[in-house]
């Protein structure tokens, strides 16, 4: 599955080298987060910064980071425009919100900006490293108990919003729909190229194309609904 349903199983410790940035203003909170993503990523080089100047510093510094965790109080609440602008900057680059928040509208509001997952801090150590460990593998993460939280049957609800209708669907091109269907697996554009034997330039095309079509905000947003479309198949 393409997202993630948070449970905190049992997993290997990831050797993967990867670059990570933790963002969060709050001291204790951040040097136990730190410490817990080097535990469960011992080989990775976790980078940390304590407001936006300084995550914004280091992220040009450090175009190829793999993941950015960002809390979303800095000290106050982070413009909307601030996180698409970054999410539209840095696509490469898989964006996690860390918040105490609860609330549907601000997950769906990180998603529509781009993001790759929500974090809720009330969660525990092992259930963050499970979601981080998701979006590093390419998929969409979002906590379960956020839906309950909210009073929803299930966590697709929190989603069930941004689904587009079936007729805009199937407007696609057969081509169109099987970027899109690769866009829901996290893919770049890079890999969709290879996997579908055409050029990088085609997929852009492609994409721009579906994101118009479905009326989505961007890529991210095009593969909610690509999941949503997905499921409906099967």
């Amino acid at each position: 599955m393409w997202w993630s349903d948070g449970a905190a199983d049992a997993r290997e410790p990831d050797t993967t080298m990867w670059r990570i940035l933790l963002a969060d203003d709050h001291g204790m909170y951040r040097k136990g987060l730190h410490l817990a993503l080097q535990r469960a990523f011992p080989d990775a080089d976790v980078m940390i910064a304590d407001s936006l100047p300084s995550m914004m510093s280091i992220v040009e510094q450090n175009p190829n980071l793999d993941l950015v965790v960002i809390d979303l109080h800095m000290p106050q609440r982070i413009p909307v425009e601030s996180l698409s602008d970054l999410s539209a900057s840095y696509r490469n680059i898989h964006m996690v919100a860390l918040s105490a928040s609860e609330s549907a509208a601000d997950i769906l509001e990180c998603l529509a900006c781009g993001f790759h997952g929500y974090i809720s801090k009330l969660q525990t150590d092992e259930e963050i490293i499970a979601g981080i460990e998701d979006v590093l593998a390419g998929k969409i993460y979002v906590t379960p108990r956020l839906a309950v939280t909210n009073g929803l049957t299930s966590w697709r609800e929190l989603v069930k919003a941004a689904e587009p209708p079936r007729s805009q669907l199937v407007c696609l091109t057969a081509r169109q729909r099987d970027v899109l269907a690769l866009l829901a697996q996290g893919k770049s554009n890079k890999e969709i190229a290879r996997a579908l034997a055409i050029a990088e330039s085609t997929v852009k095309i492609h994409a721009a194309a579906v994101i118009r079509v479905l009326g989505a905000t961007n890529r991210a947003s095009a593969a909610l609904y690509a999941q949503q479309w997905l499921e409906k198949k099967h």
